[in-house]
């Protein structure tokens, strides 16, 4: 069964954990457990027994006081501190009645001292629960394929352009209609053989198009809304895409190149800035200077050296030029992706422009897009946090609208939008419940939410939504109001739905308590007890005893000539007090003396365990000896020597002391029957 402190699987303030933490084991616990939460979390809850099957017996292991321990609990807890998983031995099983009778008496104690009740304990929990009830509140299925498709992306990149017409996401259905019919116009117009480039150039809403005639340049998986990237990755090169919608408005995109990815490049950068939009004077300067190390480079001085000298990179230059590894999806201008893509291994490019300055690049290393298993941690993060994780939301939302009975009032919904006034979309509306008649909107299990609920919501989450139409923007705000109930319904009834997640919660309440009774009562009383601790080293101080030791000096000489002086009075059997005088008189700390007593183990007091006064042993400090002043018998340590001994020895008196007392105040009764039930 291991250590007598290894009884639950459950974090308890992982920072603070000592040698008598009540916690081990609390890793593998919760990946045993995320990983079922995972697998559960896509099920429907689970069965109830049929009619016909028999309900396994669950007696009670032992009572403290009216609280029974049932049988499942402590098997429960029992397997999970045991890697063997064959039926547990009669010993083991006493073994550990005893270790969880213990962390049961302090919970019992926890509680009756009101400790789950402070709100530092329930803001704790609570925190806890947020993170452990997670995997239940997305889809695994959804999500993994969201990775696949990442990760599929990631292999290539697309060239493309687009032309903008932008529509807020609550615009009114006749503004919506406008801007489609004039984004499908549009299209209508490059397919039949209108200049793609000069129809974004004049009609895009997209500020850039001016400049760039809509060309998006080349970009990959991440790099662009999940909207935009979707119809990029589906749309041929040369096809131009039907009409889509983003959260900007309506777009069309003609597709102008693919290739492979180009994996990542490492190189060595020098840098001579002018900034954007700099001056020909600027622009000339930067250009002689940028010139300069390279005809240095080929005149064989080192790149590292150029970077030290001209470089005005602050961000590579304490590397000697090298920089992070670059990517398709770094935030770099193209055409310094393009030249460093380009490289060959050992090859230095010649000087090139960019709208920030100047630039060489030389080879460093390349490597290309790894596996699936190497990066999928990486685009977990990134689908978690991008806009394509709401398809897992919205799956579990369905699921859990489905088991719940979820029905919703759309009349009443139309009736409510309907009322809401122009300072709605200024955002300066104000709810007035007397004057708004409550009606239900949505119901979710057995909670009903009504339209007074959501007028409160509204006005503490309005924004200035000009030139939208007010009733689409609440309809849509209550799309994701009740979203969000339902989700909260969901989180709210995980204990019921699912027995392991209340058990892991249990585990979680008691743990708690557990550590900050435990701290109270034992380690912070044992640091700060110090009357309580110089008494137990008092009592049991023959438990901390130095073994023989050799009690001798150093001395510590300026050089040779003071060595062989001091050597020779001290052997003449002179006084050290005349010795010290007379050396340290011309030139202070001449010699300087340090007293050390030391077992065996000791090095040096190996060295000198058998001599007997003045010693010189071959060392590389030559200007020093030693006096051996002899053998000292063993002895107690000081409680300064011994104190973190002492402290822990003293912790664990105090936990047994403590246990003791518990036992006394709340009776232990224990089902033997049930307990050796256990063992067949």
């Amino acid at each position: 069964m291991g250590a007598s402190n290894s009884y639950f699987c459950i974090t308890l303030k992982i920072t603070f954990m000592k040698k008598t933490a009540l916690v081990l084991g609390f890793l593998g616990c919760l990946g045993a457990f995320q990983a079922n939460a995972q697998k559960v979390s896509k099920n429907a809850p689970a069965k109830k027994p049929a009619a016909a099957e028999v309900v396994k017996p669950n007696p009670s292991i032992f009572t403290i006081g009216s609280d029974a321990i049932l049988q499942d609990e402590f098997l429960r807890q029992l397997n999970k501190n045991r890697k063997d998983k064959t039926t547990p031995t009669e010993a083991e099983i006493r073994e550990y009645l005893d270790l969880y009778v213990n962390f049961k008496l302090k919970v019992k104690e926890a509680i009756s001292m009101s400790l789950d009740t402070n709100p530092a304990f329930k803001s704790e929990l609570a925190g806890y629960r947020k993170q452990l009830a997670a995997p239940y509140l997305n889809d695994k299925k959804v999500t993994e394929g969201l990775m696949q498709e990442a990760y599929d992306r990631m292999k290539s990149e697309v060239n493309a352009s687009h032309i903008l017409i932008t529509v807020a996401p609550n615009a009114s259905a006749k503004d919506t209609l406008e801007a489609y019919n004039k984004i499908l116009d549009l299209r209508k117009r490059a397919l039949k053989g209108e200049s793609f480039d000069s129809l974004a150039s004049k009609y895009s809403d997209d500020p850039s198009a001016k400049k760039n005639f809509g060309k998006l340049g080349w970009f990959t998986v991440f790099q662009m809304v999940y909207p935009f990237e979707n119809m990029a990755y589906k749309t041929n090169k040369g096809d131009i895409s039907a009409p889509f919608r983003t959260q900007f408005g309506y777009h069309i995109m003609r597709v102008n190149g693919n290739r492979a990815a180009r994996g990542e490049i490492k190189v060595q950068h020098i840098m001579v800035r002018t900034g954007y939009g700099a001056t020909p004077e600027t622009l000339g300067n930067a250009k002689e200077r940028i010139d300069a190390a390279y005809k240095e480079f080929q005149a064989g001085i080192p790149f590292d050296s150029l970077v030290e000298k001209y470089s005005q990179d602050d961000g590579s230059k304490g590397n000697k030029g090298v920089m992070n590894w670059v990517s398709s999806l770094s935030g770099y201008p193209d055409e310094f992706k393009d030249v460093c893509f380009s490289l060959k291994p050992g090859e230095t490019s010649k000087p090139f422009a960019t709208d920030y300055g100047y630039h060489m690049v030389k080879y460093v290393e390349f490597r290309p897009l790894g596996e699936m298993k190497d990066v999928q941690d990486v685009i977990k993060n990134k689908v978690t946090r991008d806009s394509r994780s709401e398809g897992s939301k919205t799956a579990v939302i369905a699921r859990v609208k489905k088991e719940n009975n979820y029905r919703e009032n759309t009349a009443n919904l139309n009736e409510f939008a309907s009322k809401l006034d122009t300072s709605f979309i200024k955002g300066t509306w104000k709810f007035d419940e007397t004057k708004v008649v409550s009606k239900p909107l949505f119901t979710i299990g057995n909670v009903t939410y009504t339209t007074h609920d959501f007028g409160k919501y509204l006005e503490g989450n309005q924004d200035v939504h000009e030139k939208e139409n007010a009733a689409m923007v609440a309809k849509n705000q209550f799309t994701t109001w009740a979203s969000d109930k339902c989700l909260a319904y969901e989180e709210s009834i995980l204990e019921t739905k699912y027995p392991e997640f209340k058990n892991i919660m249990t585990e979680y309440h008691d743990g708690i308590l557990l550590f900050d009774l435990t701290d109270r009562k034992v380690w912070s009383k044992a640091i700060n007890d110090t009357a309580g601790l110089e008494a137990y080293y008092e009592a049991y101080k023959t438990k901390y005893m130095w073994k023989d030791r050799v009690h001798y000096q150093t001395y510590n000489c300026l050089d040779a000539k003071t060595k062989e002086a001091a050597m020779k009075m001290f052997k003449a059997g002179k006084p050290e007090a005349d010795i010290f005088k007379k050396l340290n008189k011309k030139v202070s700390n001449a010699l300087i003396a340090k007293d050390h007593k030391a077992e065996k183990t000791d090095a040096t007091a190996a060295k000198l365990w058998d001599a007997k006064g003045v010693v010189d042993i071959t060392e590389a400090d030559a200007n020093k000896f030693y006096n051996v002043l002899g053998i000292i018998a063993p002895e107690p340590k000081s409680l300064k020597e011994a104190k973190g001994l002492v402290t822990s020895d003293y912790q664990e008196y105090l936990m047994l002391e403590w246990v003791k007392e518990l036992r006394a105040k709340y009776p232990v009764v224990v089902n033997e029957a049930a307990l050796l039930d256990l063992t067949k």
